[in-house]
């Protein structure tokens, strides 16, 4: 039996935020990753695109691990800011505050700064079991090369991407649509370094289609397997139209396809408060964070703590693309940005309700606003 502070579920960007922020505050913290690459979808399902942290009209909205790890995709691998970011008036993506990176190069970013804040990361070990007691969760039970495994922690964060420990633990959820969607990256011995080419001859293939209700929820293995094999079954016959052109398979070619299946939506948690589009616009006395419309330049939408609280769990967060959010408001924050953001919000929160022994809800309001401004966090429009 091991125990821990926290045990944050899932290494994508919100799993490696929350475990990071919990652990700079001085916390142990165990994160659980079933692949052996930190990053989620930003790496293993290589969506290299850092979407923007600003509101497109010069001004940044999202600050502290949200711009941290923008910086820190740069660090083993192209990319840069764009320069005149900050220029007033509305601007298209590639003049944003935003970039792309290799996706291993994020992999040896976040690798280095779990290390240098001591989290303890558990690779290829998957999430198999939830222990709970009333309206705590006491431990999970975890299944590597170890065998299985019974972990404790005072604190649990699910950034699973799929709600899988709240899931688990018998707390409410609820399940919206996907489309088929498959990043790759090619060889194509045509293409130049561009604002979306990593660089000369490697290009970035995406390829998403509509598809018939229900096909690809991703809350069954059955559907998470027909997802990966028909978005697959595309990638082929792109191939087999292109060599039908007259291209050949020395000059364009698959140079690697996601180890991880990119699904937008699955599961999400029932918060305490659910965030839909009616609601996107509004002030909230409980705002943790900001966040802009990456596909829109001008609006800013607050982020309401309770949207991280699982409604029957005390001493659970979300965090990720699995916070209660609906509809098209799912658009906005399933994407890297957000995702740093709630992550650092819910590792904070743990850390602050570990040095207090209270709750998850009981660390709302000023303490956790306190804590995040140090990090230059803003909670309202006006205060940009």
């Amino acid at each position: 039996m091991r125990s821990f502070d926290l045990i944050v579920a899932g290494g994508g960007i919100a799993g490696c935020s929350a475990a990071l922020a919990a652990a700079r505050r001085g916390k142990s913290v165990a994160l659980l990753e079933k692949s052996v690459w930190p990053g989620g979808l930003a790496t293993a399902g290589l969506i290299y695109v850092y979407l923007p942290i600003c509101d497109g009209c010069g001004r940044q909205v999202s600050f502290g691990l949200a711009r941290e790890l923008l910086t820190a995709a740069h660090a083993y691998g192209p990319g840069e800011i764009p320069e005149h970011w900050q220029a007033p008036g509305p601007k298209p993506l590639n003049d944003r505050l935003y970039t792309i990176f290799s996706p291993a190069s994020m992999v040896l970013a976040l690798d280095e700064l779990l290390e240098e804040a001591g989290v303890s990361v558990w690779f290829d070990t998957l999430l198999a079991g939830v222990r709970r007691t009333g309206g705590q969760v006491t431990a999970v039970e975890v299944e590597n090369k170890s065998g299985r495994l019974t972990l404790e922690a005072d604190y649990f964060i699910d950034a699973t991407g799929d709600a899988d420990l709240v899931r688990r633990a018998g707390g409410e959820c609820f399940s919206e649509e996907n489309q088929l969607s498959s990043w790759a990256i090619e060889y194509d011995a045509t293409a130049q370094r561009s604002p979306r080419n990593l660089a000369d001859h490697l290009k970035q293939v995406v390829i998403n289609r509509t598809v018939p209700e229900g096909r690809f929820r991703g809350i069954s293995g059955e559907s998470v397997s027909r997802m990966i094999r028909e978005s697959r079954r595309e990638l082929r016959n792109r191939y087999r139209k292109l060599y039908a052109e007259g291209r050949t398979r020395d000059d364009c070619f698959p140079l690697l396809v996601p180890t991880l299946a990119n699904f937008r939506r699955t599961f999400s948690i029932r918060g305490r408060l659910l965030l839909t589009p009616e609601l996107s616009g509004e002030q909230f006395d409980d705002s943790v964070g900001l966040f802009g419309n990456w596909i829109t330049p001008g609006p800013v939408h607050e982020l309401p703590y309770r949207v991280l609280l699982p409604a029957e769990l005390e001493n659970v967060w979300a965090a990720g693309r699995c916070i209660s959010v609906t509809g098209e408001t799912c658009e906005l924050t399933r994407v890297i940005p957000v995702a740093a953001m709630s992550g650092e919000i819910a590792g904070t929160a743990a850390a602050l309700a570990a040095d207090a022994g209270s709750s998850a809800p009981g660390v709302a309001g000023g303490r956790l606003q306190e804590e995040l401004r140090r990090v230059e966090f803003r909670f309202h429009r006006e205060e940009l």
